[in-house]
């Protein structure tokens, strides 16, 4: 079997690792950018005082943050795992002539779950602080619209940073990026002011 112990104790980041990385990190600050916003836009339209959104803010952020993390801890184990075994393959020779089309891969290339888990959780926590503390710095009449143009221009940020070098034009990743966070916070809000009537029923 392919000793990886020297791999699991380097300290440097390899291209792929790093790669990894920056895509784990760019979702994570979008999930805590758009989670957190439908969590405290939904309470605000159920008239929850500031105190509660708070709370359910502090309590989504905490909550998304490790189950992100978990996340990309669980999916990128699979895929380090795979290319363990594909390793051990090649260094047993057992290659067979159908396989040979296959991309060889080397020790540098296995990913690292805890890179990837890491970067998920502070960058989830990043992104929901932005909505978090919009909303907890607004008056009553004004919380929701800061919260959503807070919510739109970190969105924004996001996607530019996200896709700055890729040959997809970045006005396209802006749009789809803010489009997913209008539609969630929108269907949120409908849902948080249906069960507000319900509850002052």
């Amino acid at each position: 079997m392919l000793e990886i112990r020297k791999f699991v104790k380097a300290k440097k980041f390899h291209f792929w690792d790093s790669l990894n990385i920056t895509r784990a990190g760019i979702l994570g600050a979008n999930d805590g950018i758009i989670s957190v916003s439908g969590i405290v836009l939904g309470a605000a339209a159920a008239n929850l005082s500031s105190y509660t959104l708070f709370i359910s803010g502090v309590s989504g952020m905490l909550a998304g943050a490790c189950s992100m993390a978990g996340g990309e801890y669980i999916s990128v184990s699979a895929q380090k795992e795979v290319q363990l075994k594909r390793l051990n393959i090649q260094a047993a020779g057992q290659l067979s002539t159908k396989n040979l089309y296959q991309t060889k891969i080397s020790e540098l290339d296995v990913l690292n779950p805890i890179h990837a888990a890491t970067a998920s959780f502070f960058s989830f926590l990043c992104g929901a602080i932005i909505p978090l503390l919009a909303i907890s710095l607004s008056n009553s009449r004004w919380r929701v619209t800061n919260t959503a143009l807070a919510m739109i221009i970190a969105l924004s940020i996001n996607a530019i940073i996200g896709y700055n070098k890729a040959e997809t034009p970045v006005y396209k990743a802006v749009i789809r990026n803010v489009a997913v966070g209008v539609f969630t916070t929108v269907a949120t809000y409908l849902i948080g002011s249906l069960l507000g009537m319900t509850i002052s029923a």
